[in-house]
């Protein structure tokens, strides 16, 4: 199964200004802080479940209602239900149907198809209810086996490690000011992406998802470092967010704000970091650049530009300010041959 090329998110980088990073101190000074908190919830599991299976041709278990519920996901995205957060407070489908009802009436997708969003939203709630204790039955067993290892290997780890963990990378991205404790929710099965990040309508706090099914391994650290990232990016905001400014940067350089460059670029130095903390902290031995986001074709040659100037900053070669400036600069010579061929 191919990493990294799963990992998602539904965040917008916020504006802030440039400040120099300081070293992160060592475990023995940094103050007892909880960064992260992991959660469970069946009927989170169930929903992502279902939006896995209709996407998916692996045998689907006999219980009654399920291929109705499955033709409801199809029919209902993944994402808009989860924006807002109110679904992370439900515990069962009555309650998921009373949130939906709150959704927008429509959603408009990018191709400019409008959905009746609140209709399929509440239809796919309905659906759940009437194979909820079914699959409460039948399937949530071994899924919560499956979380509860996960989430054993993930507090072996990290749990008394995650504010070294952390101070690293908020240390590394401008994040100090950071401080919000992270809600991650692990479900067993889900579709692609295999992790993902979603905000409330009125908070820069990020809820984080991850299929530990999808995350073998050390794939496991470096979803819940990643997604963590992104959930602390709003909240950091003002403070000196080398996400920020990135695309300040390169917006200064010429780039236009719907330039793949503009988001692509900040969100590679995502994983970047999180692999890096993960190698340099937990695992040498990962090596995931030789596949997925690392290797998909129109990205490698910004890995090519970030993955050395950011290693050598985080090796302490280079200032903070160096490195984003080397790398805007490599962009910008790498888009002035294709600019020359459209001029007359």
């Amino acid at each position: 199964m191919k990493r990294f090329s799963q990992f998602a998110c539904l965040l917008l980088f916020a504006s802030s200004s440039l400040a120099q990073s300081t070293a992160p101190r060592s475990p023995s000074n940094l103050p007892s802080q909880k960064r992260f908190e992991l959660r469970v919830s069946p009927f989170l599991d169930l929903y992502f479940y279902v939006h896995k299976l209709r996407s998916s041709d692996q045998r689907r278990p006999l219980i009654d209602g399920l291929e109705q519920a499955i033709e409801a996901a199809r029919q209902t995205p993944l994402y808009q239900p989860l924006i807002g957060l109110r679904i992370f407070s439900c515990e069962n489908a009555a309650e998921a149907e009373r949130a939906f009802s709150q959704l927008p009436e429509t959603f408009t997708t990018r191709e400019g198809a409008v959905i009746p969003l609140r209709e399929k939203a509440i239809q796919l709630a309905r659906s759940l209810a009437k194979i909820e204790k079914q699959f409460t039955d039948m399937i949530w067993p071994q899924h919560r086996r499956s979380i509860e290892a996960a989430r054993a290997r993930i507090s072996e780890k990290l749990g008394l490690r995650q504010e070294e963990f952390f101070r690293y990378f908020t240390t590394h991205l401008g994040m100090e000011t950071a401080n919000y404790t992270v809600r991650i929710y692990l479900v067993a099965e889900g579709p692609w992406p295999a992790a993902l990040t979603v905000t409330g309508e009125e908070t820069n706090h990020g809820v984080c998802v991850i299929n530990v099914g999808a995350t073998p391994g050390s794939d496991l650290f470096n979803a819940l470092l990643h997604e963590s990232i992104h959930a602390l990016d709003g909240e950091s905001s003002g403070s000196g967010n080398v996400l920020t400014e990135f695309q300040n940067l390169l917006v200064r350089n010429g780039f236009e704000k719907n330039d793949p460059v503009f988001t692509r670029a900040p969100h590679l130095l995502v994983f970047i970091q999180a692999v890096e903390t993960v190698r340099r902290l937990l695992d040498s031995s990962y090596q995931p650049y030789d596949e997925g986001v690392f290797v998909r074709e129109g990205l490698a040659p910004l890995v090519s530009i970030e993955k050395p100037v950011w290693i050598d900053y985080l090796d302490g070669k280079l200032s903070r300010e160096e490195a984003l400036k080397m790398m805007v600069a490599a962009l910008v010579k790498a888009r002035k041959p294709v600019a020359a061929e459209k001029s007359p």
